[in-house]
């Protein structure tokens, strides 16, 4: 399922589309795992932070209400169960419809005006209360480290401390999932690792 998560400091912060895993112990998947990096990130600094779930990101609040407003004209006799079940797996299009309080059995025709908003202001808004990340245990990544301002890049070495040479996690570089953080770990390895190698050319030289 294609969703869009977005992070909230009182202005959209991060808007993370992708697949969205429900489980035993909360949401997962592509999307809460990147969503994840911007919202602790934001939370470390103090800021207040939201994230809500957008169930159908190709909608606005706008044009998914004018959808519904043509399949009330269209089909009245349809049921509204039915029309959310055929956007999405049903197990969630249930879930949808209590969290909007839309009853069951409702048709389009019976569908009023402010249930009609809610269901759809959940729909592309849905309110995701964040308890706590999952801890190292579980981390696909880890954010924070030496500032990127205490390494020279060409070497990876340390501005502040000779002979010592920094990569991967270790420093202040974390990015979304898609082999962006393996890739940064094998390059700044590669590069330390040349730089070592060329030291001791030079150190057995002279």
């Amino acid at each position: 399922m294609s969703i869009v998560i977005t992070s909230r400091i009182w202005t959209v912060a991060a808007r993370i589309e992708g697949a969205l895993l429900w489980t035993h112990f909360g949401l997962s998947g592509p999307a809460a795992l990147d969503a994840s990096r911007h919202f602790l990130r934001a939370r470390l600094n103090g800021a207040n932070t939201a994230i809500t779930l957008s169930l159908l990101p190709e909608h606005t609040f706008d044009s998914l209400e004018a959808a519904w407003v043509a399949l009330v004209r269209a089909r009245p006799r349809a049921y509204v169960q039915t029309i959310v079940a055929s956007m999405m797996p049903a197990a969630i299009a249930e879930a949808l419809l209590r969290r909007a309080g839309v009853a069951e059995g409702t048709t389009l025709a019976g569908l009023t005006r402010d249930a009609r908003r809610a269901l759809v202001h959940t729909t592309v808004g849905w309110p995701l209360p964040v308890v706590e990340s999952r801890g190292y245990n579980y981390a696909e990544v880890t954010a924070g480290g030496v500032d990127l301002g205490e390494i020279d890049p060409s070497t990876m070495a340390s501005r502040r401390c000779e002979g010592l040479y920094l990569v991967g996690e270790v420093l202040d570089v974390d990015g979304r999932l898609g082999g962006f953080n393996f890739q940064w770990a094998w390059s700044s390895a590669h590069v330390a690792g040349t730089a070592v190698a060329s030291a001791s050319q030079h150190r057995e030289g002279a």
